[in-house]
């Protein structure tokens, strides 16, 4: 289980630190940023790498069946909405706030669901406490991190104008901060669908695929439509704001291998999840989702920090918050070696 607990931890610090070359793209319209690097993650490497590691990934996808495959090209879909609400949110309030909101809302859902669901035996003795105490942290370190964000006096270093304007920065902060919350609502479906996607994996795994890449026959469909979400509402804005020309422009070369970097970034966090997942067997969905919504707040703080965006009480307050993660992360640990050595794993 060590081995899983490392590798979410890794998907949690790549999910993290994925968003930040955004820094660098503020002349670039958010639309284009979001519809370039989905278009990479979803459209292309998702595919390819499915193509490139589960032998005969057509027939695992026949063998799958038709009903399976709509059911979650159909989550997909929905997961979508999270996406656009997460980057409109991540646009206006940073990445640390936009996790801190997201992953402590979509945190409860994304774990309490397959461990009422499939494992209902576990929530009693100690490891029910331990596993309890972990939640309990979890969200308390994000609702921490959350206050912290709303202590901070700068604008977002991600928004395409900087304004002086005290009041249009509280507007635009409660605007990200109800966007990233919306978006927490809907961001578990990704961890539900490995949940109880795992009849996908188990034939990938029979056609030989590896236990790293199994994932993607959940990937492949679910990431499909989440594009296709992202991407309708992008040329809904292109149509608005014409912004679609500066793909034309000499410069734009430059933004579109910064996407390419965020999208490799994000498929390799999800790369590691999925890998994560086995290790921990059939408990993968409660423990492998916490420690990398923790480990992905950590790392988006973090990184924050060394840009200098956190100052005074609002930095201090972001350390507490932190720590608590961090606690949260090893009472996780704890509770996974307590099943690993009590629970019949299966």
């Amino acid at each position: 289980m060590a081995i899983g607990i490392l590798l979410a931890v890794l998907s949690g610090v790549l999910l993290g630190i994925c968003f930040t070359p955004m820094r660098y793209m503020k002349a670039f319209a958010w639309e284009n940023t979001w519809f370039t690097w989905n278009l990479c993650a979803c459209l292309l490497l998702s595919p390819l790498i499915a193509w490139l590691t589960i032998p005969s990934v057509f027939e695992v996808f026949r063998e799958i069946g038709l009903r399976r495959n709509l059911i979650m090209l159909g989550v997909g879909l929905l997961s979508g909405t999270s996406g656009i609400l997460f980057g409109l949110g991540l646009a206006r309030v940073g990445t640390t706030l936009v996790n801190s909101l997201c992953n402590g809302i979509g945190l409860i859902a994304g774990s309490f669901i397959p461990l009422i669901v499939q494992h209902r035996e576990a929530m009693q003795g100690l490891i029910g406490l331990s596993l309890l105490a972990g939640f309990v942290l979890s969200v308390a370190g994000v609702g921490v991190c959350a206050w912290a964000g709303s202590l901070r006096q700068e604008p977002s270093a991600y928004m395409g104008h900087d304004t002086n304007d005290r009041q249009v920065r509280r507007r635009i902060a409660l605007q990200g901060i109800i966007l990233s919350s919306a978006a927490g609502l809907l961001m578990p479906l990704v961890n539900l669908g490995l949940a109880f996607g795992d009849g996908f994996m188990e034939v990938a795994r029979d056609y030989g695929a590896s236990e790293a890449f199994m994932s993607f026959a959940v990937y492949v469909p679910f990431f499909a439509t989440t594009f296709l979400g992202n991407g309708l509402y992008c040329a809904l804005l292109w149509k608005k704001h014409q912004s679609y020309k500066q793909f034309f422009e000499p410069q734009s070369l430059h933004f579109l291998a910064i996407a390419a970097v965020i999208a490799a970034l994000w498929m390799g966090g999800n790369v590691l999840y999925g890998w994560a997942l086995p290790w921990m067997q059939s408990y993968g969905p409660v423990l492998c989702w916490p420690i990398c919504l923790a480990s992905c707040n950590i790392a988006a703080a973090l990184v924050e920090c060394l840009y200098g965006d956190w100052k005074g009480t609002a930095f201090y307050t972001l350390a507490g918050g932190l720590g608590v993660l961090t606690t949260s992360i090893a009472t996780f640990g704890y509770a996974s070696l307590l099943i690993q050595n009590t629970v019949p794993m299966r």
